[in-house]
C-alpha cells in the first residue's frame, strides 16, 4: 500500500519504519526542505538516531510529491501544526482515510478531529495509546488503539504486526482526551520525582489525574470505559513512568529547581504537555468542572506555587 505519513520527526518516522516492515511504500512529508534532504541522503530521523530508515521510505518536503497516489495519509505533525498542515494538504487529498496519530487540541478548544474533518472529505481516525517513538522504531512490542467510526478492520489488517497490537475503538473523543491530558500527569510526575516525594505520592497523583481525565472526557462525550484502555490508563502509565518521556523530563527538572523556560529552551523536541495544560485549564471552564490537579499543575508551573502545597489541596 502507498501510505503518506506528514511529519518527519521521531513518531512519524517510527510509525514509517514499522510500516515500511510490511513492504508498504511509505513517503514522509517534513516541513523542513534542508532536514528532508538530509533524512533521505543518510537515512536516519535527528530526532530517532538508532533507528535506520530503509529504502522503501522516501523523505520529501514537497506536499504534492509525498500526497501524489498515496491510499492511506497519517498525521503526525505537532499538535499545534495540525490545522496548518491539513490545510496545506487538503488539495491533495482525494477522500482517503486519514489517520490522527498528533495528541493535544486545537487553538479553539475543539479535538483534532473535528479540525481535519472540517478541511476535507474523508473518514478521520485516531491512533493512540503507550507506544514510545524509540521502542516503536526498533520494533519492541506495543499496544495501541484505532478509533473511529466505520469499518476499521482494513485498516487495522495495514497497522498491526506481531510487535505492534491494534485494538479497535468508536470513542474517537475518548482517545483524543485522554491521549492529550496524560501528559499533564507526567508534567507533575516528573516534579515529584525531580523533588524524591516517593512513590506513593506518584501513584496518588497518576490516579487523581486519571479521575480527572475521565470527568472532562464524559463531559465531552467520550465513553467511561474508553479512560481504562490501553488508550487510557495505558498511555498514562508509560508517559509517566518511562525514561523517554518528554513531559516527564520537563517535570523532573523543574522539580530539580531549574526554571521552566531554561529547560524548554534545551529540548529538541516538543514536550505537548506545556501547551495542552493551558488548554486544559480553558476546557475546564468551558465544562464548568473543578480539577484540583490540573489547576495545580498550573499553579506550580506558572504561578510559582510549591508542589508540597498542591499536594496537599488535592
Amino acid at each position: 500500500m502507498k501510505i503518506a505519513i506528514l511529519g518527519g520527526g521521531s513518531w512519524g518516522s517510527a510509525l514509517a519504519v514499522h510500516l515500511a516492515k510490511k513492504r508498504n511504500s511509505i513517503k514522509i512529508w517534513e516541513f523542513f526542505a534542508e532536514q528532508a534532504q538530509k533524512m533521505q541522503q543518510q537515512r536516519i530521523c535527528p530526532l530517532l538516531p538508532d533507528v535506520k530508515l530503509p529504502d522503501n521510505i522516501l523523505i520529501s518536503s514537497n506536499m504534492n510529491e509525498v500526497l501524489s497516489d498515496c491510499e492511506l495519509i497519517l498525521i503526525v505533525v505537532p499538535s499545534d501544526k495540525v490545522e496548518p498542515t491539513i490545510l496545506q494538504a487538503a488539495s491533495f487529498i482525494n477522500q482517503q482515510p486519514i489517520i490522527i496519530c498528533s495528541k493535544g487540541f486545537s487553538k479553539n478548544l475543539t479535538l483534532l478531529s473535528e479540525v481535519v474533518q472540517s478541511n476535507v472529505k474523508s473518514p478521520v481516525f485516531c491512533l493512540y495509546g503507550p507506544t514510545h517513538a524509540e521502542e516503536v522504531g526498533k520494533g519492541l512490542f506495543s499496544g495501541i488503539v484505532l478509533a473511529g467510526k466505520g469499518n476499521k478492520k482494513k485498516l487495522k489488517s495495514i497497522l498491526e504486526s506481531d510487535d505492534l497490537k491494534v485494538e479497535l475503538s468508536t470513542d474517537i473523543i475518548g482517545v483524543q482526551v485522554s491521549s492529550a491530558l496524560k501528559n499533564l500527569a507526567a508534567i507533575f510526575i516528573g516534579i515529584l520525582d525531580g523533588l524524591n516525594l516517593g512513590d506513593n505520592a506518584k501513584a496518588y497523583v497518576m490516579t487523581k489525574c486519571l479521575e480527572e481525565i475521565k470527568q472532562l472526557g464524559k463531559k465531552w462525550g467520550a465513553q467511561e470505559k474508553t479512560f481504562y484502555g490501553l488508550a487510557g490508563i495505558g498511555d498514562l502509565i508509560v508517559t509517566c513512568t518511562s525514561q523517554h518521556s518528554r513531559n516527564r523530563y520537563v517535570g523532573e527538572q523543574v522539580g530539580k529547581g531549574r526554571k521552566l523556560d531554561e529547560v524548554i529552551a534545551e529540548m529538541k523536541m516538543v514536550a505537548e504537555g506545556l501547551t495542552i495544560l493551558k488548554t486544559a485549564i480553558h476546557l475546564q471552564e468551558k465544562f464548568n468542572l473543578n480539577l484540583p490537579l490540573i489547576t495545580g499543575l498550573h499553579q506550580i508551573l506558572f504561578e510559582g506555587k510549591k508542589p508540597e502545597e498542591v499536594l496537599r489541596q488535592l
